[in-house]
């Protein structure tokens, strides 16, 4: 027996305690694992699921707002950013959708929009229109320049000739 013996004489008896504690402690351990990689799992579903979602809405939205029925991106399985990419090879073939507010087969009219002025006031509001332009300048320089110019005006013929010049279509003589 040596002296650093403390009297076990090194059986396997003596390791049972410390043999059973290893044993429980890796067990916790592998289920506690298990246990976090299955959360883990469940969670990469998830994320996986919410970004094919995501990506779905987008394409949605840009077929939308390139004129396509968004059903369409059910038919696209590449990424978001290579939509044109396919729409110039496949584009004929998908539905167009009309614009909102605009029935499907309905043409969009070209131009200014219509008239709001009454049938029987079109005639007098032409009349009108041509006559605003008949032959006159749009006012030239500021209001403050304007003023200073008429109360330069010595004469009346330089006062007919500055308001003339401004718009005024008044026969001063």
């Amino acid at each position: 027996m040596s002296e650093y013996d403390f009297g076990y004489d090194g059986d396997e008896t003596s390791n049972l305690s410390e043999a059973g504690a290893d044993q429980q402690g890796p067990k916790w351990f592998r289920e506690g694992l298990a246990k976090l990689s299955g959360q883990v799992q469940e969670l990469k579903a998830e994320n996986d699921r919410l970004k094919a979602q995501q990506s779905k809405s987008e394409i949605e939205n840009a077929l939308k707002a390139k004129g396509y029925a968004p059903a369409a991106a059910s038919l696209y399985t590449g990424k978001p950013d290579q939509l044109d990419e396919w729409l110039t090879a496949n584009g004929g073939a998908l539905a167009k959708v009309a614009p909102e507010g605009q029935a499907q087969g309905e043409v969009t009219p070209q131009g200014p929009p219509a008239s709001t002025v009454p049938a029987d006031g079109q005639a007098e509001m032409q009349r009108m229109m041509e006559q605003g332009t008949a032959g006159v300048a749009a006012p030239q320089g500021s209001d403050k320049e304007i003023a200073a110019a008429i109360a330069a005006a010595n004469t009346p013929e330089e006062f007919e000739k500055l308001m003339r010049a401004n718009g005024n279509q008044y026969n001063w003589s």
